[in-house]
């Protein structure tokens, strides 16, 4: 599957691509991401811990990692397993940096994402799902990434789980409020009546 997001940050290129180049920092800014290992000559020791409800997975892995300085592009490819649902998951997340500067300083960030997952949890990875989801966590990565450069923290917070039931939720009661507020009005757009 591959997934597109796109992101702005109020902040120069030059500033946010230093940034990237601290990957500790980078991999702290993904709910449930953290690296089990320093990384070194770009390989990475990663894992993801997600949490849906009572199931808690546990992803760990290798990664690589990849930067062009020229055109400012990046890429982190892995796999890892858990070992608790024999669930295997590997992919790719590309990064892009570009240049909106006009009168203040901004940068878009375009990620492309294409993953694979096999076992028990793949019963999770829907398209409609994990599309809405993925805007969710580029959403807090974004949100992640302008606080670290806000206060140009070299360190990033321990990496909490990331709960997917906490971002399934809104999700539901927006889908919901739609089905029940379409089911609430009349051909011709009125309230209807229920007596």
């Amino acid at each position: 599957m591959e997934i597109q997001q796109s992101f702005r940050v109020p902040f120069a290129l030059d500033q946010v691509w230093r940034h990237f180049h601290d990957v500790e920092g980078i991999v702290g800014c993904l709910p449930g991401a953290a690296l089990s290992a320093p990384a070194s000559d770009g390989r990475l020791a990663l894992s993801m811990t997600i949490k849906l409800g009572p199931i808690v997975a546990t992803f760990s892995g290798d990664g690589q990692l990849s930067m062009d300085e020229q055109r400012r592009c990046g890429s982190i490819t892995g796999s890892g397993n858990d070992r608790k649902s024999g669930s295997r998951l590997r992919g790719e997340a590309a990064f892009c940096l570009h240049d909106e500067s006009t009168q203040s300083a901004s940068t878009r960030i375009d990620i492309r994402i294409t993953y694979a997952i096999a076992g028990s949890l793949a019963q999770f990875s829907r398209d409609s799902i994990v599309r809405e989801l993925a805007a969710r966590l580029t959403s807090a990565f974004s949100d992640n990434l302008q606080a670290k450069l806000s206060v140009e923290q070299s360190k990033p917070n321990s990496a909490t789980p990331l709960d997917l039931g906490k971002m399934l939720w809104p999700m539901i009661t927006a889908r919901l409020k739609r089905w029940f507020g379409r089911r609430g009005k009349s051909s011709d757009g009125t309230p209807s009546r229920n007596d």
